[in-house]
């Protein structure tokens, strides 16, 4: 399968003075992106909800279709072997399959699943371009809430450090009601003597007591 890395044409700049300008103002533009997304995604960065993530995602696809990386192929097929047109000499088979990303996701992930019984080698093309383009896709997310990250911290530098709290008083209030949740689930199934939530409920009760009076 393809292991191509992510190529982007490298601009020209006229001085280093030039340079910098061109620096700060991807940077104010990066900025302007992170508040946009705060201002018109609700809850972006705790929880964007998943039909934003979506849009965002054509967004994201649109735009790697447009780099090298990504770029459409045009492979003839073979005795059942897909092979770039451009490697191979003579006529052009009959039988060929044009892939880019637009191709690439217009599969649903049943179809993708069903062609890796019925085509093998159609099936890890398309996986691997679905692959790259979602770990792009996935890059460019982080990227964007790293933005809205920034935006927050420079309205209150102090945010920063009272977030870390929250996120680590929230983990632990969802690991415990994860531990709840499982605990349950494994004494419907009957198979798990560890389970007990009477036991889970008191130890989690013993472990809130112990943490506040550490905390205060």
């Amino acid at each position: 399968m393809s292991k191509a890395k992510l190529v982007v044409e490298s601009p020209s700049y006229k001085s280093l003075s030039d340079f910098g300008y061109n620096v700060a103002k991807r940077a104010d533009a990066i900025r302007a992106d992170g508040q946009w997304a705060l201002d018109n995604i609700p809850n972006f960065i705790d929880g964007c909800p998943p039909e934003s993530r979506v849009e965002l995602n054509e967004g994201f696809r649109q735009r790697a279709s447009e780099l090298s990386t990504y770029s459409e192929t045009i492979y003839g097929v073979v005795d059942g072997n897909y092979i770039p047109l451009d490697q191979l000499s003579g006529d052009a088979p009959k039988e060929q399959f044009k892939l880019n990303v637009a191709v690439a996701f217009s599969y649903s992930q049943q179809q993708v699943g069903a062609m890796k019984d019925d085509n093998l080698s159609m099936y890890n093309l398309v996986f691997d371009l679905r692959k790259r383009v979602n770990k792009y896709c996935s890059n460019r997310f982080k990227d964007l809430v790293n933005a809205a990250k920034n935006v927050i911290r420079e309205k209150n530098p102090d945010s920063q450090s009272r977030a870390a709290t929250l996120a680590f008083i929230e983990f632990t209030n969802k690991t415990l009601a994860n531990m709840k949740t499982r605990c349950k689930s494994a004494e419907a199934r009957g198979n798990d003597p560890t389970a007990n939530s009477k036991a889970l409920d008191a130890a989690i009760i013993a472990f809130n007591v112990k943490y506040e009076s550490m905390t205060k």
